[in-house]
């Protein structure tokens, strides 16, 4: 191990090429990852809805959740399932094994439901679905035209617009009705003409389609022929021919039943700031940024506000990328503020030297880890970014033992290489064996299993990858940076006042500690040596009187602890049936 030390100390070349590629690996990382709130992972459950209007939740349950429930009992891959029943629809979701493959399960559950003979026939036809986490991203609120129909017809102009900006291609428009047209139908006017119900919905259903009508052939070209029946305004419903008469005379649609060409009955509300407004949704995929789509779309609504007419405006009601914006800043400043307490720590009881390489432990940790995360396909995530900010004070400590080591011996006299490899080589195992302890302590997060695992296994990779990296630098670059480490038996005084001063400073601290350890902690530590015993007992008492506390309820556990957020939510349940 000795050779390999010196090997790499004398080559000071080989370390920083070494540094400067973990370096740019780290910046190409850091610029590269993709950034999101959560991890994007499959939960493994598959929903199946029917839609049954008109009826109530026990005739819901009778004629489609128990049929539901027989269809799929004992298909391979299903773990357990559970029903709804509701007013007008049933559901039934479905938990599959993380063994098997989701994309098989579905199939499979498709053709069972697909088969069930006997569902009502006022059932809707049954679809079947898993459950996606789309990554909300920002949530704009536009209000402008007084009438439901301009609101809506400009906000679906404003997601086509969107959805033309680059790296987005994900957008909902909500808080709107869907078009309908509705044909109320007259009693009396059946009775006046002697039809039925059945009569208009079929000549309803006859002039409302599109039908192939064959192709027609000729020497330099072939025509496809179709008949285009299919209505789609209100007025075209209305020209519907109901019944013609010998004389010429006809019946149309619009002689005895009333047609309103609006939208659904289930009237929706949405203010904003007491206006009517609407929601537009912008989502992103696997492959998109958060923060690029949300610089995008905070730049598309800063050009498109001062264009819009008087009364018309958009509004960014919700950016999630600001929380992750901040975790990023949090793992920044963290990084500087720790960087610089290592670095004046150091320098005012060791050497500058030192000080200087010992806290670039921090960057080149964080740096690799940053590219090894790359390199794996993960994710700048709230995760990830709490992992690494968890693992800023663990990374520097290696460098720090490896740093003082090195220090000790120069100050017995060792030359600067010497003291570079008898330091590494001295307190080696020992720092190998800390880092990984603290690797086998994470790597068991790995193989957590259901969501959870999924939703954390970022975690124990971001951790791992910057402690495999920090050993590498302590191992490998630290000691090359420090085979020139001067002599610190040798006063430096020289240079202007100030800097005479501050070396002062620094020896007054370096004394005081070494004052502190010859008479407070050495006498300390020899006594617990002297009464092992006695310490062991102690740390044993203090490990009990820890689970006590805890298994008494004195000292809380709670997983997740309760945030404050920054909305608030008010709903209001009414009795089924409610208008």
């Amino acid at each position: 191990m000795k050779g390999i030390i010196a090997a790499f100390a004398r080559n000071i070349v080989f370390a920083n090429i070494l540094m400067v590629l973990i370096l740019f690996g780290g910046f190409l990382g850091a610029t590269n990852m993709l950034r999101e709130i959560f991890p994007e992972f499959s939960v493994d459950v598959i929903t199946v809805a029917v839609a049954y209007p008109g009826f109530d939740p026990e005739e819901v349950e009778e004629g489609i959740s128990r049929k539901l429930e027989e269809a799929v009992e004992g298909l391979e891959g299903i773990k357990r399932y559970s029903s709804t029943s509701v007013e007008n629809q049933a559901a039934l979701m479905i938990e599959v094994f993380e063994d098997y493959d989701l994309k098989q399960v579905k199939d499979r559950v498709e053709t069972a439901i697909n088969g069930v003979p006997n569902l009502p026939v006022d059932a809707e036809k049954p679809i079947v679905d898993e459950i996606t986490i789309r990554g909300e991203v920002v949530v704009l609120s536009i209000s402008g035209p007084p009438t439901e129909r301009g609101m809506k017809e400009w906000a679906e102009d404003l997601k086509d617009e969107i959805l033309e900006l680059p790296g987005i291609t994900q957008v909902d428009v909500q808080g709107t009705r869907p078009y309908e047209i509705s044909v109320e139908v007259s009693e009396d006017r059946l009775r006046e003409y002697g039809m039925t119900l059945d009569d208009v919905a079929s000549a309803v259903q006859r002039n409302n389609t599109n039908l192939p009508a064959g192709t027609l052939r000729t020497k330099g070209e072939e025509v496809r022929l179709r008949t285009v029946g299919r209505k789609y305004t209100g007025k075209e419903f209305s020209d519907i021919v109901l019944m013609a008469g010998m004389n010429g005379e006809f019946v149309k649609l619009d002689q005895v039943a009333e047609i309103r060409d609006s939208f659904q009955e289930d009237q929706v509300i949405s203010r904003l700031n007491g206006e009517s407004a609407l929601n537009i949704l912008v989502f992103k995929t696997q492959e998109e940024d958060m923060v690029a789509i949300a610089n995008t779309m905070k730049e598309w609504v800063a050009k498109k506000n001062p264009t819009l007419p008087e009364g018309y405006n958009i509004l960014v009601w919700s950016d999630n990328s600001i929380d992750l914006q901040k975790r990023i800043n949090l793992l920044l400043r963290n990084g500087a503020i720790g960087l610089t307490l290592v670095f004046c720590l150091l320098w005012l009881f060791l050497d500058l030297r030192l000080s200087f390489w010992a806290a670039m432990g921090i960057p080149i940790s964080l740096g690799g880890g940053l590219a090894i995360m790359w390199m794996l396909g993960a994710t700048l995530n709230m995760i990830s970014l709490f992992a690494l900010i968890m693992v800023l004070g663990i990374i520097v400590d290696d460098a720090i033992v490896v740093g003082e080591a090195i220090y000790v011996h120069r100050k017995r006299g060792d030359g600067p290489l010497h003291a570079a490899v008898n330091g590494t080589r001295e307190v080696g195992l020992p720092v190998i064996a800390a880092v990984t302890t603290s690797i086998i302590a994470f790597m068991p997060l790995m193989f957590v299993s259901g969501v959870m695992g999924k939703f954390i296994s970022i975690m124990p990779v971001a951790v791992i990858s910057a402690l495999l990296i920090s050993l590498i630098e302590c191992l490998i670059l630290l000691p090359a940076h420090l085979n020139h480490l001067p002599d610190p038996n040798v006063p430096q005084f020289e240079g202007h006042p100030i800097i005479q001063r501050i070396h002062r400073l620094r020896l007054k601290f370096s004394h005081g500690l070494e004052w502190f350890i010859d008479h407070m902690y050495g006498p300390f530590l020899a006594t617990c040596v002297k009464y092992r015993y006695v310490i062991a007992c102690v740390a044993v008492s203090v490990f009990m009187a820890t689970g006590g506390l805890m298994s008494s309820g004195k000292v809380k556990f709670l997983l997740f602890p309760n945030l404050d957020g920054d909305d608030i939510v008010a709903s209001v349940e009414f009795p089924s049936g409610t208008p």
